[in-house]
């Protein structure tokens, strides 16, 4: 059997095929042999006819001998050899042995060998790569039949398209057309009782006592009526709609009873309102339909301002019981839609308010909007645990900050800072915290409102801080911030990073916010007021600590390469805030005269080459690329410290500033390079070129690093 290729290819299939036919073919060959053979025998034992002559066995030719085999034809194969079996007895009957299968190669008789023809298998067909081609296994797994391409596939016809009227019928089927067409009622409906309410009373049309009662008689006609109609389940849809359509209509009267005919104060109107919807709606929780709920609350939205005079505290307050009192009807559902349009539904209005600004509407104002904020956060915290969008509840419940942050220009500065100041901090600890109150409240929704938190921390210091104090501000979140980013160890991680990215957000805020609001000026020797320069100064000094907290922060549990980025980068911030540092603490201490100032510039430049010298100093204990950085950067700022003393400090220094810097810089140089000639030169840099005292070292003892002396410098 002729070896097969190790792969399944067509071929090396073809090739096992042909050496199994090859085995095939020998075997018959034998089993041919065998059967001339036992024919020949069986032809010599037969009895001979009566007048046939006896053959009189010679000496030279025994009477058994059998017959001598015929010259062989050249152009016939050769026969396989044969080796006769012993002689029978004369003029006695044969009997044949037993047949028994033979092995391969054996003799077919006992004590006669048999000798096989040689046979010699046809040569294999070489194995050659397939060519490039239809894939060997189509999609269906089975193989292609060897040597022929696969059969194309016969081509399908697209199925036609169905026409308009039968994508009409079909959404019959599912319900799709019944649904528009109530949507469609609920809102020609309600347009209707808006024009009864409104427009009627406008052109004198009705009593008002007849539109009232009648709004309220429409509304419990179709409550009832979608009652009936909702006992069987089939007709949920159509029911749903007629009773959001009793519902809404039974809301929009009170509100016009209250806002148009002033039959009732702002507070019953609240209250009524409110077990309204808690009552009317309770059938959407019992028949779990969102629908009904969202038919509701998007009609609010639209036609409620029509009916209140448009957007104003009685329609806010109106709007907030509905969303308070519907709340319940979220239990246990999943709910998303609902919930966001009842936040939209109180966030629209508030946020109309807020932008005109109303007058005497201020407190009342302040009060809805964090009644708003309570109850919106509030809301998403409990429904989370049956939501699957917690992520969408938590963007959502956020909505209602909005008003707060124009809050300033309807209460006043002092009011709208503590609002604020209220509101972040209830963000900032549901953010830490809401992990505790259940594991649905995930970190994506804590990271939201974290980042909401650092968005209303902004507006309480624009609210009540001016000028260069909204710096400092915003200097001291940068720096509170950056220190609770510290604790990362016992915050989860993306909560920990949202805390490094606010505070440096917020630090690079005031960093950046000093430079047009007189620290250029001051790098200028140019004076300012001696109240800018104390706020700049400390919202340099407030700066610097949140630059060297978030360094420490960013670069824990990075590797040391990252550390040393970390580190040189908040190196290079430091010596910008220490110039700034400088000047104007020079600024302030000489009351803000021209001299104090260049006291400073040369402060500033001193402070630059003590910090590249330290940072040398500091490379000699680093290896690797670590110390090659340090040593770039250190010289870089030696080389910008060289630079600014002769192009900036020679022009603006006068006297003896002039004199201390230069003679102070240049002592400090010669240290540096008297210190480093000693670190050339020190026993542990003597082995790094080629010796030329002591014995030489080979082998490995010569690859060994020695280790440093603690006392090399």
């Amino acid at each position: 059997m002729s070896p097969t290729a190790p792969d399944g290819s067509p071929a090396s299939l073809l090739h096992r095929i042909h050496g199994e036919v090859a085995d095939l073919t020998r075997r018959m060959s034998i089993v041919s042999g065998d059967v001339a053979t036992l024919e020949s025998l069986l032809a010599e034992s037969a009895p001979a006819p009566a007048d046939a002559p006896t053959p009189t066995p010679t000496a030279a030719q025994p009477m058994s001998s059998p017959q001598q085999p015929a010259a062989p034809n050249p152009t016939s194969p050769p026969a396989p050899p044969f080796v006769a079996p012993p002689a029978a007895a004369p003029h006695a009957a044969f009997a044949a042995p037993p047949f028994v299968a033979p092995p391969l190669a054996a003799a077919p008789f006992a004590g006669a060998p048999f000798v096989a023809a040689p046979f010699a298998a046809p040569p294999a067909p070489p194995f050659v790569t397939a060519p490039a081609g239809p894939p060997p296994f189509p999609p269906g797994g089975r193989p292609y039949p060897v040597g022929l391409p696969p059969a194309p596939r016969p081509y399908t016809p697209p199925p036609p398209r169905p026409s308009m009227s039968e994508r009409i019928a079909a959404a019959t089927e599912r319900g799709l057309v019944g649904t528009v067409l109530a949507i469609a009622g609920v809102a020609v409906t309600l347009t209707g009782v808006v024009f009864l309410l409104v427009l009627a009373a406008q052109a004198g049309l009705l009593r008002p006592e007849i539109r009232v009662a009648g709004g309220a008689l429409l509304a419990a006609i179709l409550f009832g009526a979608g009652l009936l109609l909702g006992r069987r389940d089939g007709k949920r849809t159509a029911a749903g709609a007629v009773i959001a359509t009793g519902v809404t209509t039974a809301l929009f009267d009170v509100l016009a009873a209250t806002a148009i005919y002033h039959w009732f104060p702002g507070y019953v109107a609240v209250i009524v309102a409110a077990v309204i919807a808690a009552g009317g709606l309770a059938v959407a929780h019992a028949w779990n339909s969102q629908a009904l709920g969202l038919m509701v609350g998007v009609a609010l939205i639209v036609f409620s301002p029509f009916l209140s005079g448009g957007p104003n505290i009685l329609l806010v307050g109106f709007l907030l019981a509905y969303s308070a009192a519907t709340m319940w009807i979220q239990l246990r559902r999943n709910w998303t839609a609902l919930y966001a349009v009842n936040t939209v539904a109180v966030a629209l209005p508030l946020i109309a308010v807020a932008l005109t600004a109303p007058a005497g509407d201020g407190a009342l104002f302040v009060v809805a909007a964090l009644v708003n904020v309570l109850l919106a956060l509030g809301s998403s915290v409990v429904l989370m645990r049956w939501s699957t969008r917690a992520l969408l509840l938590a963007l959502f419940s956020v909505v209602p900050l909005l008003p707060l942050l124009a809050a300033t220009g309807i209460v006043g500065a002092v009011v709208a800072t503590v609002a604020l100041s209220a509101v972040t901090l209830l963000l900032a600890s549901l953010a830490v915290g809401g992990g505790q109150l259940h594991p649905s409240i995930t970190v994506a929704c804590r990271t939201v409102w974290l980042t909401a938190s650092a968005a209303t921390a902004a507006a309480a210091l624009g609210s009540s801080l001016h000028g260069t104090g909204v710096i400092v501000g915003i200097a001291g979140v940068g720096l509170v911030v950056a220190v609770a980013s510290c604790f990362g160890a016992s915050l989860d991680a993306p909560i920990a990073l949202t805390l490094r990215i606010i505070g440096l957000l917020f630090t690079g805020a005031a960093i950046l916010a000093t430079l047009p609001s007189g620290a250029l000026q001051m790098l200028f020797v140019s004076s300012i007021g001696i109240a800018d320069q104390a706020m700049l100064l400390a919202a340099a000094v407030l700066s610097l600590v949140a630059a060297g907290v978030l360094v420490w922060s960013w670069s824990q549990g990075r590797a040391a390469t990252d550390q040393q980025i970390f580190a040189i980068l908040g190196g290079l911030i430091t010596l910008f805030l220490v110039t700034e540092i400088c000047v104007f603490l020079g600024g302030l201490i000489s009351g803000g005269s021209t001299g104090g100032i260049r006291g400073g510039h040369a402060a500033a430049t001193i402070v630059w080459v003590l910090a590249a010298a330290a940072g040398l100093l500091w490379a000699r204990r680093l290896h690797g690329n670590a110390r090659g950085m340090t040593i770039t950067v250190s010289l870089a700022v030696i080389a910008a410290a060289i630079a600014k003393l002769f192009l900036f400090d020679l022009a603006a220094l006068d006297g003896v500033f002039r004199v201390i810097a230069f003679i102070v810089v240049g002592l400090l140089l010669l240290s540096l390079g008297a210190a480093y000639a000693q670190s050339l030169g020190s026993p542990d840099n003597r082995g790094v070129g080629p010796q030329t005292h002591g014995p030489q070292m080979h082998g490995p003892q010569a690859q060994t690093p020695q280790p440093r002396s603690p006392q090399t410098w």
